[in-house]
């Protein structure tokens, strides 16, 4: 015969393909065009059609009879099997119907069983649910199984013997309605005539495992079958498919990710998903383990079981790889369908698989399982959900039924180690069947060894299954994650990112290609792993040579250092990484000999916290990166010529004198650290050193001369030399270039006697010359500081007058004078121009004791919110002053001679609050007004004071963005007591405490709650002496906490007089006063040295605010009535006669502004990070 013509056959060829590509396998042989890529009429009104169901199994029982043996035995059993089942836990009693929510559950259940008893029958309830059942059956063709527990099947058919007596109370019972118990005889002869089992008289956990296996056949589940012992899950498969949008049903298309560490369970609840959720779809299939069929053939063989499974296709070898990409392609684009691929370990296998889910059928679903989080979302997935370890509760279920078999252990003795055993697993699921299984029929002294084996050398079995994800790793994310299980567990994330981009691994990636394969976590800023990755990471360290630490890449433990320091020494050695835990201490009976690190030439990095050393260091490793050795014991540092690959040297607490003799050539190092180094008498030679950016010599009390080759470090961007109290010199060199250095810390250096040059540091932004008691000037050139915003000379106490240069710093938002008990004018002695200062936020001249006038310019420091004048000799403010519409903190304690406050700003500006945004710690310092007077002669007039604070009150309550939660105001009351009963419209006696009842919460025009309290100094001494947390507070008493809103600062002064009286007001904004919903008890409360006169609150209102800056502008507050209160509070009040420090003593105290809002926490966060950036310069 000869051959067809090869067009001939190519043409019956494209005819035959193009028929695969349209049809079904069983469709006839003519071609037909390929349906385009859309969504049929007839595939969507066939998905509508198709019935979803919430339950697998319904289980129909008689409560008194089988609830606590075989139904609640069967239930448990399908449950631990991945079967969903019903079981009505909270039956009605005896003649209640039944309730629609549990006739629905029979409605949205596959498959029904009915467990037939005695006293089935006599129930009403059991024979609702069983004629339900039976109408579902005919409806639905709900599949329904008959289990006969104690009666015999035949009587339960034909109603006799038990059955024919409760059928014949319910005809008596029923003569109105005859025809409800015909219908529960017909139901009752139609299901026990279906498929069952009589289970009377034979093994119960045999009768309970064929009927769990009939069922799961019926259900058509896949896994099923095979699973056992599944715990925790069925809330989890039922959040899953919240997700999915599989109940009700959404038509868009939905892939999902299922991510989490290997063991922890992943692909058991994909199959238990699946099994749900597979009865819906047209086409469903499950694809096992996608990587290992990738490595054993390539992606159409992953292709071909997705046609085989989906479409029941066969002979699909002879069609290439692009011919069965669009046969998927188009014939799955017209079906509803469910793909599952388990174990993706690359997205080249997403991708060569050429599914696209955009052009899969409406309402299909695909599931994805991976360890690697990047894959699902480089896919594009809609919803990603990561597996998370066991409680404890479940882990401790799984492995008695592991171990024991049984839910209820009999061995005590065993059951004691269970803790020990599931603190090593950790919530894995892997671990605990692995470990549960082997500990099976073993007895305590075996579960001891096991036990004490494990801590040692974990189980095989499940590091292999770990050990994946590390294998697929790339060499430096290897190298990352050794490091990280040997040494940084619970250890700053900043802090390690830093060590291991100093060793050249490329942190930022790798860290974060870890976190996307759960190999570790990051919590608070901290690394965590699970313990059994810490485990397998050090197993790979010593896996090849485990007696001997010489040979390892890295060592972390002391025994193991002393260990490789002995055998360095005698032979060869591979240690690349020492890092030796800082909270284990070496033993102080014991000195390590230290020349052995002399001869570890591979070491890169070294981390040491331990100075007990014997003999001495004569070299370093040339390769070192990274030194670290807290309380170097030795007087300098070895010769380490070439040391050219060090990036980092922190020696903090050393016994350095000199870093080193003559000049060392250092190209790459960037941060030197000798804090604390007290013997440190002068600083290296940097000349070699240009890349330079950090140098931290703090506490470095003997340094007397620092090389003036500093002023080259171009690349210096941090400097402290705080608490140099020998250095009397900082000189920065003729040719000063520290254009990058932004922070010098100067404060604490008491023998300097003048400033550096500041004409070389263009970029400075903090500058802290605090405590340099002895400095006398400031150097003219600091005037050339632009970017400056933080300038302290607080407690430079022989600072005579600042120059006139300081005009030019117009970035400057804090200047802190504090305590400059010489200066007499703190702006130069030129008048200010309107540009002068204009970004200052903070000014402090507290205690400047010679300054006895603001110059009126002080108006045109638009941004002023904090000015601090304690302590001064202020006899009067600038008219001026009512210029700063953003002030929020005026302290004037202690200005005795000050005679007044008519010249106090009224008007508040609707921006402010900079001072937030640029502190983290700011949310604790107030805002607010102090004028706090030490002796019984006060020069300003109490109404004046009132009128004032009250000002002060209602322009801050105005515009909140000055404060944060609250705000206080303190001044000088009579000797009465008294407080405006005309605003303060709640009054009470002290040792009154209140409670909010009820309060109108609906009201938008609710700002919050203001307190007054009075108090008069009775005693010298006003310190609480352990009576009392705080000198005078607001109390909120719950049952167990206290909160306080306190002031702390005002009666700490012995020296002031007896009977001084003064009021405190108080604001706290609506969002923070949860005490009216807690019912707290409201109270104040004082020491001993202080008497409280009376005190009061107001529910404040914004037309309350309205009302009382309308009379304070009329300037006459004696005479008015009191301001209408529209609060409609409901309020209890008792009278405490008590110690108040007894009710403080047994509770948690808590300072009152612990509640943060986001925005608040938001705020702080963002200034943190302004501060952690000047503070970590050169580390990041």
């Amino acid at each position: 015969m000869g051959s067809k013509d090869p067009s001939e056959k190519a043409r019956v060829w494209r005819s035959k393909f193009k028929a695969l590509l349209c049809c079904p396998r069983s469709s006839s042989a003519t071609a037909t065009p390929p349906p385009p890529p859309q969504h049929s009429a007839c595939s969507s009104t066939h998905q509508s059609n198709r019935r979803v169901y919430k339950h697998d199994v319904f289980l129909s029982f008689r409560g008194t009879d089988t609830r606590n043996n075989f139904t609640d035995h069967l239930y448990h059993n399908l449950i631990r099997k991945g079967v969903f089942a019903f079981k009505d836990n909270e039956r009605l009693q005896k003649g209640e119907p039944i309730s629609a929510q549990l006739l629905q559950a029979i409605r949205d259940s596959r498959v029904s069983i009915i467990v037939f008893s005695r006293d089935y029958a006599v129930s009403t309830w059991c024979l609702d649910e069983m004629a339900t059942i039976a109408q579902c059956k005919k409806e639905f063709g709900q599949t329904v199984f008959s289990i006969f527990y104690d009666v015999d099947p035949s009587d339960v058919r034909k109603q006799r013997g038990v059955y024919e007596d409760a059928f014949a109370l319910h005809t008596e019972r029923f003569q109105q309605d005859l025809g409800k118990v015909e219908r529960w005889k017909r139901a009752m002869t139609d299901l026990a005539n279906s498929a069952g089992w009589d289970v009377r008289d034979k093994p119960e956990f045999a009768e309970i495992d064929k009927i769990i296996q009939k069922v799961i056949k019926k259900l058509d589940h896949r896994f099923s079958g095979c699973a056992d012992d599944l715990v925790g899950i069925q809330p989890c498969v039922k959040e899953l498919e919240q997700v999915l949008k599989i109940n009700p049903k959404d038509e868009d298309v939905r892939v999902l990710g299922i991510w989490g560490m290997g063991g922890v369970g992943k692909t058991t609840l994909a199959s238990v998903l699946y099994d749900k959720i597979s009865y819906m779809f047209d086409a469903h299939c499950f694809i096992e383990d996608v990587n290992r069929s990738y490595r054993d053939g390539s992606a159409i063989a992953v292709q071909r079981q997705i046609l085989r499974r989906t479409l029941d296709e066969r002979d699909l070898e002879k069609y290439s790889p692009s011919e069965i990409a669009g046969i998927i392609r188009y014939r799955l684009s017209s079906k509803e369908v469910l793909i599952v691929l388990d174990n993706v370990d690359e997205m080249e296998q997403l991708e060569q698989l050429a599914i696209n889910p955009k052009l899969l059928g409406r309402g299909s679903r695909m599931i994805i399982t991976t360890r690697d989080e990047h894959i699902l979302k480089s896919y594009g997935v809609d919803a990603i959900h990561k597996v998370s370890l066991l409680n404890s509760r479940d882990a401790s279920d799984l492995f008695l039924r592991k171990a024991f078999k049984s839910d209820r252990p009999s061995s005590s003795t065993c059951m004691e180690l269970t803790p020990s055993i599931l603190e090593y697993a950790q919530g894995l699921p892997f671990a605990i069947k692995v470990v549960g299984s082997f500990l099976y029929n073993r007895n305590a002294y075996q579960w001891r060894d096991y036990l004490e084996r494990l801590k040692k050398h974990p189980d095989k079995k499940v590091t292999d299954v770990l050990q994946i994800s590390f294998d697929t790793l790339q060499t430096e994310d290897k190298e990352i994650f050794l490091h990280i299980a040997c040494f940084f567990i619970g250890e700053r994330e900043e802090y390690v990112k830093r060590i291991l981009d100093v060793c050249g691994l490329h942190p930022h990636i790798g860290i974060q290609v870890l976190k996307e394969r759960s190999l570790i976590t990051i919590k608070n800023q901290e690394f965590h792993m699970h313990d059994m990755f810490q485990e397998l990471g050090k197993k790979l360290v010593r896996e090849r040579y485990p007696e001997e630490p010489a040979l390892w890449s890295r060592v972390w433990l002391y025994s193991d250092f002393e260990s490789a320091l002995m055998s360095a020494e005698t032979g060869t050695n591979n240690v690349k990484a020492i890092v030796l835990d800082q909270k284990k201490e070496m033993p102080e009976s014991r000195q390590l000999r230290i020349e052995g690190l002399s001869k570890l030439r591979d070491l890169k990095l070294l981390i040491l916290y331990h100075k007990n050393f014997l003999g001495s260091l004569d070299f370093l490793s040339p390769n070192l990166q990274y030194l670290a050795w807290h309380g170097y014991p030795f007087a300098s540092l070895p010769s380490f010529q070439p040391y050219s690959r060090l990036v980092e040297l922190n020696l903090p607490y050393s016994n350095v004198k000199r870093l080193w003799e003559g000049n060392k050539n250092i190209p790459h190092l960037e941060k030197m650290d000798l804090s604390y180094s007290k013997d440190l008498i002068e600083t290296p030679n940097f000349e070699w050193n240009p890349n330079l950016k950090r140098l931290d010599f703090t506490g470095c009390t003997n340094l007397t001369h620092v090389h003036p080759s500093i002023g080259l470090l171009k690349q210096l961007g941090y400097l402290s030399l705080q608490n140099c109290s020998s250095l009397l010199n900082l000189n920065l060199g003729d040719n000063c270039n520290l254009s990058a250095l932004r922070v010098l810390r100067l404060s604490g250096c008491t023998k300097l006697g003048k400033t550096p040059d500041f004409t070389g540091l263009s970029n400075l932004e903090y500058l802290d010359l605090g405590y340099c008691t002895n400095l006398s000037t400031v150097h003219e050139s600091i005037g050339a500081l632009a970017m400056l915003k933080f300038l302290s000379l607080s407690n430079c106490r022989n600072i005579v007058d600042i120059p006139n240069e300081v005009n030019n710093m117009i970035s400057l938002q804090t200047l802190d004078l504090s305590y400059c008990e010489l200066l007499m004018s703190p702006f130069g002695q030129i008048s200010m121009p309107s540009s002068y200062l204009g970004c200052l936020i903070s000014l402090d001249l507290g205690y400047c004791k010679l300054i006895e006038t603001i110059p009126d310019s002080i108006g045109d420091m638009s941004c002023l919110e904090r000015l601090h004048l304690e302590g001064t000799v202020l006899r009067r403010l600038p008219g001026t002053i009512k210029k700063l519409s953003r002030l929020a903190y005026l302290n004037l304690a202690s200005c005795h001679y000050l005679q007044g406050l008519h010249e106090l700003p009224f008007d508040s500006a609707p921006s402010g609050g900079r001072y937030f945004q640029t502190v983290s710690a700011s949310r604790n310092h107030r805002s607010g007004l102090y004028v706090v007077e030490h002796y019984r002669r006060c020069r300003m007039k109490f109404f004046d004071c009132m009128l004032a604070a009250l000002s002060w009150f209602a322009r801050l309550i105005e515009q909140p963005c000055h404060f944060r939660c609250g705000f206080d105001i303190v001044i000088p009351a009579n000797k009465s007591g008294r407080i405006p009963g005309w605003y303060f419209n709640h009054q009470f006696k002290a040792g009154s405490a209140v409670r909010v009842v009820d309060y109108d919460d609906a009201d938008d025009n609710w700002l919050g709650f203001s307190f007054c309290v009075t108090s008069q100094r009775v005693l010298y001494d006003c310190n609480p002496h352990g009576q009392l947390p705080r000198h005078l507070y607001l109390s909120f008493e719950s049952e167990h906490t206290e909160e306080y809103f306190d002031m702390p600062w005002i009666w700490t002064e012995d020296r002031w007089y007896r009977g001084v009286t003064h009021a405190w007001i108080i604001y706290i904004s609506r969002v923070h006063c949860h005490f009216v919903k807690t019912g707290a008890r409201i109270r104040f409360k004082a020491c001993k040295g202080l008497k409280l006169q009376k005190w009061g609150f107001r529910m404040v209102f914004k037309q309350d605010i309205e009302e009382l800056k309308r009379r304070l502008k009329s300037k006459d507050i004696k005479k008015h009535s009191p301001i209408f209160d529209s609060s409609r509070l409901v309020i209890e009040t008792e009278y405490v006669d008590e110690d108040p420090s007894s009710s403080s003593e047994s509770k948690i105290m808590l300072p009152y502004n612990w509640l943060v809002t986001d925005e608040e926490e938001n705020e702080k966060m963002e200034a943190k990070a302004k501060e952690d950036d000047l503070s970590n310069l050169g580390l990041i």
